[in-house]
Parts: C-alpha cells; structure tokens; sequence
C-alpha cells in the first residue's frame, strides 16, 4: 500500500521542481536580456571609433537561399575603414550560387570578392570542407565567417571585430532574428529562435562560462583558429560552431556576445521540414551537451502549467499556479520580440507561443528515441560527442556529395 502513495509523491515532487526551475529560468532570462540590451545599446559608438584591422569574410554556399543576393549583397556594403575581401565558396561547378556571386563581383566591382570553387572532401560535414578550401584564399589575419542566410547592416563589420582588440578574446558570436519569407511553419520557426533559442543563450549568461559560438557570426583571428588545428579539427562534427568555440575555450580564450543582433531570413518550408529541423537540433544538443539537454526540460514551463492543472484537477489553486508560469512565459517571449530582438512578429503571434512550447517539449521527447538526423539531403548518425557518420553512403558522388575524404593538399582550387 506504500508504493502508490511513494509514486504519488514522487510525481507531484517532479511536477514541483518544473515549476518552480521554469519560473526561476523566465525571472533570469528577463534579469539577464534587460542586463545585457543594456550594455550592447553602450557599445556602439566605441566599435566604431575602434582599429579596424584586415579582415576575411568567409561565406560557404550550397544553392539558391531565399533572397540569397540580398543577403550577400549587405556583407559588401560595409562602412569599414579598414581593408576587408568576401571569399565565398562553392563545392560545384555547377551551383546555382555562383551566378549570384558573379553578379555580386559585377555589382561591387571596386570590392575584393573571391569565388572558390573546390569540390574536395575532407569530413561528413560538407560546410566545414568548403570552409577548408575556402581558407587558403583568406588574405587577412581576423576572419569572419557566416552563414548564407544571414543579412547584416552596414556596420556589422566594426562592431564584430572590435572585441577582438582584446587580446583575451577568441572568438566573437552574434545573436540572431528571422525575417521571415514563408508561412505558418516558418512563423513557428521564428519563434523557436527568438523565445526559445536567444532565451536559452540569455539564461546561460548567467549560471555557465560560455563555451561555445553561433553560426550566424564567428568573428576570430587566424592564429585561433590555427591553433585549435584549422577547420579540419570540426570536420566531422554536426555542431561544428559549437565545437570550434568549444576548442577555442579549451585554449583559455573568451567566448564573447557581441553587441549586433544579426538577422536570418527564414523559409522552413512546409511543416515536416519544420520537424525535421527541430529534430535535429534537439539530437544535435542532446549529443554534445547530454545533462544540460536533459536538464532542459525543467525550463519548459507551459507543459509543467499543463501537467499542474491535469493532475491536480484543474482546482483553482493549480490554475492560479499555472496562470502564473504561463503569464511568465508570455511576458518573457513578449519581452524578447518586442522591446530587445525587435522582430517583425506581432501580439497576435504570441498566441502561438503556447503550442509552439509544446511542440518543442514534444520533440524533446522524440529526440531520445533515435541518432539520426537529415541535414542538406543527407541522412547522418549522431555519435555519442557529437561526430556524425552516414547512414548509408551517398548514392552519387557529386562536388557536395563526395564521400570520400580528401587528404589536404597544396594544389590550388579554382578561383574566380
């Protein structure tokens, strides 16, 4: 007869600690954002009055993003006294990218844009090749690196670099916002990256020393990333931004935030590419950092409201408790869209916070049911570190999609 009642006790315990971790997580990620807008509103006059070094904008691309021109075309139009080339690189001669990047060099004429076109392989993650081969092109000593889908304004440059005047810095990141471009889905991504992603980095701020970067900006020096052994030392990683600030704290360099927020236009497309997605940055996550991914899910704080109001009968005391978790929430995504990240969603949008939660805590689930992953048309096994392997090989051995590994060589790629 004591066992039900240990069982009893032990739920109502774990449902206990939901709550009350969710709402201590919503208190700090509102003392943290309101701390740190504070300071990056303080930091824009000093990036610009600054040195303003040699730098190497490296841009891997593998076909036609949404808006793709655009979004190039803003790393071009950089206010930056100091000299600075875009090298962007291809793995196929026959990537649709590489007519926008000739219009790009028509456009920008008087600007040093690079295209590298260099089809060999050095890992299962096929960015990072390109990356490698891109490298030896990079004619400056800081270098930037950033995704396709990032847009920028002018004065990204100054004010990504400008940390790196301190000699204890490593590397420098960026938090992001969508602009969006597509439906029902994308709006839901969209949310995930300002309410769930940018609060998760505001809360670690304050209880971790950061230890890792973001793809959407890392800005460092050549000798760091020398040091940590190249590009080819996250070859095989899925996480590879990760794994680079990863190295790069190993060394006893800062991780830093800059003071930009960067944005990402954003097309998830239809809603399985939403949950592919999902799953695989929930699987990415639980492989690289498997406590702090399971400590996750006492942050999630709508489905400990909901599991509050199921078991204890929707009495009035668990539906002034849970009201009280989701006016939080709501207030701390409203918080982030609104008054720090300043994203294009609307009040209306805040009514899909509640469901997109549980969405994210029903995939959080999910993820522990398998290692797999689909990523740029490619199924990958995740291993236990966060490495990642083929489920199967590539059926065809184009540019991107060539599964042997090249050993890294000193001949030349194409260049244009």
């Amino acid at each position: 007869m004591m066992l039900p009642v240990l069982h009893v006790s032990a739920l109502q315990a774990v449902i206990g600690i939901g709550v009350l971790a969710s709402i201590w997580y919503y208190l700090t990620v509102l003392y943290s954002a309101r701390e740190f807008f504070r300071w990056a509103d303080g930091q824009r006059a000093g990036a610009a009055a600054a040195p303003q070094p040699g730098v190497s904008v490296l841009k891997p691309l593998k076909g036609l993003d949404v808006n793709l021109y655009e979004n190039l075309a803003t790393f071009c139009r950089q206010d930056y006294r100091g000299a600075f080339q875009v090298v962007f690189g291809v793995a196929d001669a026959g990537d649709s990218a590489i007519a926008v990047v000739r219009q790009l060099q028509r456009d920008f004429s008087s600007l040093d844009i690079e295209l590298v076109i260099d089809p060999r392989v050095y890992g299962t993650n096929y960015k990072v090749s390109n990356l490698h081969n891109m490298y030896a092109r990079a004619r400056h000593d800081v270098l930037v690196i950033a995704d396709s889908d990032i847009r920028v304004p002018p004065d990204y440059l100054c004010r990504v670099v400008a940390p790196l005047h301190d000699p204890a810095v490593g590397v420098v990141s960026c938090l992001y916002k969508a602009v969006r471009q597509g439906g029902l889905p994308t709006l839901v991504e969209s949310l995930f990256i300002s309410t769930d992603f940018d609060t998760n980095v505001m809360a670690a701020r304050k209880v971790e020393k950061p230890s890792y970067a973001f793809g959407a900006t890392m800005a460092l020096r050549r000798e760091t990333l020398d040091a940590i052994g190249g590009f080819l030392a996250i070859r095989n990683y899925l996480a590879d931004d990760y794994y680079l600030g990863y190295l790069v704290a190993q060394r006893g360099l800062k991780l830093v935030l800059s003071d930009l927020v960067v944005e990402t236009v954003l097309d998830v497309g239809p809603w399985a590419h939403l949950f592919q997605h999902q799953v695989r940055w929930a699987r990415t996550y639980r492989t690289v950092r498997p406590g702090g991914y399971f400590g996750s899910v006492f942050t999630q704080g709508t489905m400990w409201a909901v599991f509050t109001m199921l078991y204890y009968g929707f009495s009035p005391t668990s539906v002034a408790i849970a009201a009280t978790v989701i006016g939080l929430r709501l207030w701390c995504a409203s918080a982030m869209c609104f008054r720090y990240l300043h994203t294009d969603n609307t009040p209306l949008h805040m009514l899909l916070v509640l469901p997109k939660d549980l969405f994210v805590s029903a995939v959080w689930l999910i993820s522990f049911l398998g290692n797999t992953v689909r990523w740029s048309g490619h199924d990958f096994r995740v291993l236990r570190g966060g490495e990642m392997v083929h489920v199967t090989a590539p059926a065809t051995t184009s540019a991107w999609q060539q599964p042997a590994l090249a050993e890294p060589t000193s001949s030349a790629p194409d260049s244009l």
